[in-house]
């Protein structure tokens, strides 16, 4: 398997409009090279990134995997933090993040085979786009800021006269600052001795002993041990629900073939593994329907193996199709070269399934000497074992 390897592009804040509502993102562009330096292009790959605290070994404050496929010249285009159907977000909110508290830095992974084996591309501190995105709190600050984010880098009046170079002046305080005689009389009547005594008495009634020993009374009748046994009772039978976990394997063996430019469901006749995830037959008859019995974010990967008899390519097309209805932006195209070569043919799908749906991978080709071929075992050393025609497997991430 071929090392990839990301060159970063550059960062730049991005503000989109969608339907009315405000979105902020971070736009990534990068460059896929192999160890050799040769652009990867026209790849499906999956990516990870991560921004995270302080320092690169910090706490992670958010992530999302998306996948994404390179063009021509092997670039790629990430918007961080934008809403899009074919992103998961595994930690954080990008919206609620402090941009002003602390340096972040990018942390950049790549799975280069759609397995969620990913492997660190590299870290960018990131510089400019969180002062764009901290400028919305501007008008909501309220505590003294230093002076390098636009404060007086003070935190209190006599460090800012001070700055000001005016604590060498003397006013006169406010304990020898003269008041007027009405002034006098009104503060006067206001804390006469009648009045404190009055409350005095007041607060004596309302705290006298009875009232005291009722309350405490009260108070222990509340947390008698019955109360605590049948607490304590009550804590013990909360039980921990495990975690469910929807998975499935299938695949098939046999030799797979189409007409031209014709849609055709993929069979899959046997079953590796399942757990709430079922497989049922179409119209015709095949095992094509993968079905689900929980909502969730589901995981595709899927690998194809075609044979091509002649020595011209075809043009090779895969999609999803979710409750017999096409699932948007799943079209996946690939080269078949001829010659009898053996094409290998994978690719990975995130989909969003409710408890009932089923969905079916199909293809089509473009040329009638394409099919789709498997391999049986061999004994000769060393020993392998049969080569699927087509596999797929399905997991929830959630």
């Amino acid at each position: 398997m071929k090392k990839i390897s990301l060159i970063l592009g550059c960062l730049l804040l991005v503000i989109s409009t969608i339907v009315g509502q405000s979105n902020k993102d971070i736009h990534l562009q990068g460059i896929a090279r192999n160890e050799k330096g040769i652009i990867v292009a026209n790849k499906q790959i999956a990516l990870r990134v991560s921004i995270v605290m302080d320092s690169t070994l910090g706490d992670i404050a958010y992530q999302e995997i998306i996948s994404v496929t390179t063009n021509v010249l092997g670039l790629f285009f990430v918007d961080i933090g934008a809403y899009e159907t074919n992103k998961i977000i595994t930690i954080g909110d990008f919206e609620k993040m402090n941009w002003g508290k602390m340096n972040y830095y990018l942390k950049l992974e790549i799975d280069p085979n759609n397995s969620l084996l990913f492997v660190t591309a590299g870290f960018e501190k990131i510089n400019y786009v969180p002062l764009s995105l901290y400028a919305d709190k501007a008008n909501s600050i309220t505590s003294q800021l230093p002076i390098e984010q636009g404060g007086t880098g003070v935190t209190s009046t006599i460090g800012l006269l001070k700055l000001l170079n005016v604590d060498k002046i003397n006013n006169t305080p406010d304990s020898v600052k003269p008041i007027s005689n009405l002034v006098n009389i009104s503060l006067s009547d206001k804390l006469k001795k009648s009045d404190t005594i009055n409350l005095s008495n007041r607060i004596n009634q309302k705290l006298n002993l009875i009232d005291t020993l009722k309350l405490s009374n009260r108070i222990n009748q509340k947390l008698n041990i019955s109360d605590t046994i049948n607490l304590s009772n009550r804590i013990n039978a909360i039980s921990i629900v495990p975690i469910s976990t929807s998975y499935g394997i299938y695949y098939d063996t046999s030799k797979q073939s189409t007409t031209i430019a014709t849609a055709t469901a993929i069979k899959f006749n046997f079953q590796q593994f399942a757990n709430k995830i079922s497989i049922s037959n179409n119209s015709a008859g095949y095992p094509t329907k993968i079905t689900v019995i929980e909502n969730g974010f589901y995981q595709v990967n899927f690998n194809l193996q075609f044979i091509k008899t002649d020595i011209n390519a075809d043009e090779l097309n895969v999609w999803i199709r979710k409750s017999n209805a096409g699932y948007s932006n799943t079209t996946l195209n690939y080269q078949i070269l001829g010659g009898g070569i053996k094409n290998n043919i994978a690719g990975v799908y995130f989909l969003n399934l409710n408890a009932g749906d089923y969905f079916e991978l199909f293809y089509s080709i473009k040329n009638i000497n394409s099919n789709m071929v498997g391999g049986i075992s061999s004994s000769v050393t060393p020993s392998k074992p049969a080569t699927p025609s087509a596999m797929i497997s399905i997991h929830s991430l959630n």
